[in-house]
This record gives structure tokens, sequence and C-alpha cells, in this order.
């Protein structure tokens, strides 16, 4: 089979909208796909400056930083007016992410893991690469989709939660605070930070699909239609 490196990233933003929103953290750590266990060394984390002019947002259809996003993530505007800007941070993700490609191809690319990034980190990321007013890249040349990420596949431990809690009385929220931090056990220390979320988010990925992979090494599949 495959062999790509896992990247479980996530953004902190300007507001909960991700279809106008700005980012001000990205964090990300690689997993290793054959041993499931974090790569040592492959951490990845900065700050971002987003926008603070209100006609420029207005323009572009940009969310300025809200108080209501202050308040579950503790990333202030002075925190923020000294925080590289986007296109420089962005830049340096890219080679990030790149250097755990180890074919250079759409095929071997890193495959993105996150908690609920289908219905908002990968929106954005898309947006960044594609859309105005960054168009950052890498895209295609129509710009119709990323070119970073594995162009196939893209993971969200939201879903895998769904399948094994849709049925659990005692589970009445899937979101990360009520299942993981609350349901599940896992510490509240710094939730909401971009870094703590991605620990949150690998350490539940690895220790579950270590699980589905036992499992399956009881069954036989093959000509299990016939």
């Amino acid at each position: 089979m495959i062999y790509n490196t896992y990247c479980v990233y996530d953004l902190e933003t300007t507001s909960p909208s991700p279809k106008t929103t700005q980012i001000v953290q990205i964090a990300a750590k690689m997993v290793n796909s054959r041993t499931l266990s974090i790569i040592p060394g492959s951490e990845f984390q900065s700050l971002v400056q987003p926008s603070f002019d209100p006609e420029f947002c207005k323009l572009h259809r940009l969310d300025l930083l809200q108080p209501g996003a202050i308040a579950v993530h503790g990333k202030t505007e002075a925190m923020l007016r000294t925080a590289p800007t986007l296109k420089a941070v962005w830049s340096n993700f890219c080679e990030y992410v790149k250097s755990y490609n180890y074919k250079g191809t759409n095929w071997t690319a890193p495959i993105r893991v996150g908690y609920n990034n289908k219905g908002f980190d990968d929106i954005i990321v898309e947006r960044v690469m594609c859309d105005s007013p960054w168009e950052y890249g890498p895209s295609s040349k129509d710009k119709s989709r990323q070119d970073l990420f594995n162009k196939y596949s893209s993971i969200d431990v939201y879903d895998i939660m769904l399948l094994m809690f849709e049925n659990d009385k005692s589970v009445n929220k899937l979101g990360a605070d009520a299942l993981v931090r609350g349901h599940m056990g896992y510490s509240k220390k710094n939730a909401h930070d971009a870094m703590a979320d991605v620990d949150m988010t690998a350490e539940l990925f690895c220790t579950v699909q270590r699980s589905i992979r036992a499992f399956a090494k009881t069954k036989n599949f093959k000509g299990m239609f016939n």
C-alpha cells in the first residue's frame, strides 16, 4: 500500500466562519504511517498576523479579529500585531510540508489529518492557496484545487468519532471539548491553542488507527463478498 506521512494540523482564526475568516495561528506535526507515531522534530507552529485594516477586510470579505475568537484561543491583537505575515508563514509551512513528501508527487504528499478539518481548516487552507486576496499556492494551474497535500485523501477524526459513538447514549456531542476532553478525559490544558489541539488530535488518531489495524489483521477480507 502507500506510505504517506500524515500531517496533523490545526488553525486558530479571527472568526468561526471558514469562508471569511483569517488565520492567526497554524501548527502541525507529522505522523509516520508505518509506526503510527509522531516523527521526532517534526513540529511546526507560528502565530500569524491577520489584516487589521477594515477597508481591506470589507473589500475582500474577510473577518476582522472578533472578541469571541479571542475568548476561545486567547490570541489578542497586541500579540498578533508583531507576528509574521501570512505570506511569510505560509511559505515556511509549505516548505515544511514538502519536506515530508518522499517522492515529490501528488500521490506521495502528506495526508491531512485534523479534528473537523473538512468542515473548517481544509476550507481555509484551500482559500489561502487558491483564492484572492492570497492565492499563495501551491495550486493547480487553473487554481481550482490545492497542490500541497495529498489530493486524494484528507482524514477527519471527527468522522471516526461519529462512527465510534453514534449510538452511545452517554455521548451528547462529538466536538473535541465535549467528547475528547470531556467524555474521553484528555487534558484541557491549553485547549484551543493550535499546537495543543494538534497534540490531542495526533494522539487520538494514532491510538484509534492502531486499534483499526489490529482489528483488520484478525479478519480475512479476501473474497468476503463472493
